[in-house]
């Protein structure tokens, strides 16, 4: 469960918190894949995040080849994701970023571990929801974490790491130390 910085980072939920995730996380070199069940959504992400980095550039803050590397490590996946979470079988943490109802939550993520590894890190974007009652719909609660972004994520550097008491010990300091 170690998280580093060739980390592949899958993020479930394409409205502003989760495009903002998908931006700050490629802005940190990381490769991204960003889907949403809602018809849309992740083109909506893909503009936003194109208009994000055309004003930096136009600002002097980023050059031209930077905003472009950026583009390039994001996997928008424009289909509307359904049932089938494949497009993130590879990934080593994934984030969601989705409605804040733990049913919904605990259903994505029991969705997910049908299709990733044993070791990857599932987070949850939470702000007021208990990681334990999330964790709890999982096969393996060990590995779930909050990750909570403060918004909007590319201007707010800051970033909370939610352990829980049946959590991991190592996937909150991993996710501690990449957040860092």
């Amino acid at each position: 469960m170690a998280l580093d910085s060739s980390t592949l980072v899958g993020v479930v939920g394409a409205g502003a918190m989760g495009t903002g995730i998908a931006q700050v996380a490629a802005a940190a070199g990381h490769r991204v894949i960003i889907a949403d069940a809602s018809p849309g959504a992740a083109g909506n992400a893909q503009a936003s995040i194109i208009r994000a980095m055309e004003r930096e550039v136009d600002k002097g803050r980023i050059g031209r080849d930077d905003a472009d590397r950026l583009m390039g490590r994001i996997d928008f996946k424009v289909d509307a994701l359904g049932d089938d979470y494949i497009a993130y079988s590879q990934c080593d943490l994934i984030i969601e970023a989705i409605v804040e109802d733990p049913d919904v939550k605990r259903s994505v993520f029991q969705k997910l571990e049908s299709v990733v590894g044993r070791d990857t890190v599932l987070a949850t974007n939470t702000s007021s929801l208990s990681i334990a009652s999330i964790a709890s719909g999982c096969g393996r609660p060990e590995r779930v974490v909050g990750i909570h972004f403060f918004n909007p994520p590319p201007l707010m550097a800051l970033v909370e790491v939610i352990p829980w008491i049946g959590g991991d010990p190592v996937v909150a300091s991993s996710a501690y130390a990449l957040m860092r």
